[in-house]
């Protein structure tokens, strides 16, 4: 009997062929045919099954599966694996309000310094196959993920770091930034809300009800109309403020305006550089630096000074002027007043208990019952705490006016054009009340009173 040996090309299967050369020629034995494939070299993936049956129930002439390798797993790709992905909680269903404000939000990827932004998996080496013969047959590896490092991120131990906080942007090449600076074209339902780790600019106006904060700098091309404007580490420049008694900007350093009108501003320092309308400021230091630059109406108020061109209106609008004032200080003031006003009530109310239970107990002696006596002692140590208490606070209220009015002495408003009737200067605990216009006048503090002075350039 004839045995024929065939093997693919790529050696991952091996034939056998039977062709019967005299009719009553014997089947041949599984050993046989094991020794026919040894011949031919082929040592793996044998099917001793198909062997089985041939040697039992042969197929004549046709080609018949013997022996198949194993085929090599190729290595899977590296991959970026983004860790950072948009907030895709907010669900709309039933009868939950929606703040339409807040939902382009949370498409905005914000990262922060030091937050991982994506791990590079990286490629796999693959696992190695044989062939019909017994040869390793190698894998192809993956291939190394494509990315590209761009503003403000690293590599370290396969994990793509950002070096500052900022927003997450991704190019169509693989590129991956972290901007530290947002800009938007207009705050209002098509942007929402801004909270934001970095710089934000804002090429238009900041409309009314919405929010802008900023760890850094803020700058505002247009206007903020009745809208919260927040810098937490930075300064705030805005083209003007329309904030219809609606309006907060803070500013840990500056806030820079042309104009602002009925709103609330803090800052260290606000420069304006036209005019600050029925609004309530609060600062270091004010300063409204156009020629024709005023303050009319609202209160403002400041720790060190306050300088205009023009104080009030013609007309007496109520305007309110403050300097000397650390808010902090003035704060602790009251709290103290008003925490050694209820003490003193309170010393009141438990020296009469106290003299009522002198007498009963005077009056019982030794049948002055066990509690009324542990009522006394309580009453009789309140009133110690208490006096105490009055004693260290007034003693501490003393030295916060003192320290207010080394403040109010190093404090004035300068008016550098006019200041018109109607306008109210305090400092500490005094109020000027401008009765008649004044030019080119100071206002500063001594020996507890408001003193007036030229003012000449």
């Amino acid at each position: 009997m004839k045995v024929e040996i065939s093997v693919s090309e790529d050696r991952m299967q091996a034939y056998v062929i039977l062709r019967k050369e005299r009719p009553d020629e014997p089947f041949l034995s599984k050993e046989e045919l094991l020794n026919v494939l040894y011949s031919a070299g082929i040592r793996y993936g044998i099917k001793e099954e198909v062997i089985d049956e041939l040697s039992t129930s042969p197929v004549f002439n046709t080609p018949v599966l013997i022996a198949k390798g194993t085929p090599p797993i190729d290595g899977e790709d590296g991959r970026i694996e983004l860790l950072k992905k948009p907030n895709e909680e907010e669900t709309f269903q039933g009868s939950k309000k929606v703040d339409l404000r807040e939902i382009p939000a949370k498409q905005r990827l914000i990262v922060r310094r030091g937050e991982t932004i994506a791990r590079i998996v990286p490629p796999t080496p693959g696992k190695e196959g044989k062939d019909v013969f017994g040869n390793s047959v190698k894998p192809k590896p993956g291939k190394l993920p494509e990315y590209h490092l761009g503003y403000n991120v690293t590599v370290k131990d396969n994990e793509i770091i950002a070096t500052r906080s900022g927003i997450l942007a991704i190019e169509s090449n693989g590129t991956i930034h972290v901007y530290d600076t947002l800009e938007v074209d207009v705050v209002d339902y098509s942007t929402g809300n801004i909270d934001f780790p970095g710089k934000v600019v804002v090429k238009g106006d900041v409309k009314p009800d919405f929010v802008v904060k900023a760890q850094e700098d803020i700058t505002i091309k247009g206007v903020v109309e009745a809208a919260t404007v927040i810098s937490f580490n930075g300064s705030i420049t805005v083209a003007g403020v329309k904030g219809r008694n609606k309006a907060f900007l803070k500013a840990k350093k500056t806030v820079k305006a042309a104009f602002i009108e009925s709103a609330e501003v803090e800052a260290e320092e606000i420069v304006v550089e036209k005019s600050i309308e029925n609004s309530l400021i609060k600062a270091h230091t004010v300063m409204v630096t156009g020629s024709k630059g005023s303050i009319r109406g609202g209160t403002t108020i400041a720790r060190v000074k306050i300088e205009t061109y023009q104080l009030g209106s013609p007309i007496g609008i109520k305007t309110q002027v403050e300097v000397g004032v650390d808010p902090t200080i003035n704060e602790k003031m009251k709290l103290i007043s008003a925490q050694i006003s209820l003490d003193k009530e309170n010393v009141k109310k438990l020296t009469k208990l106290l003299i009522e239970l002198r007498k009963l107990h005077s009056t019982l002696k030794d049948k002055f019952p066990p509690d009324k006596e542990e009522i006394l002692k309580r009453v009789n140590n309140t009133l110690i705490n208490l006096r105490e208490s009055i004693q260290k606070n007034e003693q501490e209220l003393k030295e916060l006016n003192r320290v207010a009015e080394e403040m109010a002495k190093s404090a004035s408003v300068i008016v550098k054009d006019v200041v018109y009737p109607g306008v109210e200067i305090i400092m500490l605990d005094k109020i000027f009340r401008v009765e008649k216009s004044i030019t080119k006048v100071i206002f500063y503090y001594r020996d507890g009173e408001i003193r007036v002075g030229g003012y000449s350039e």
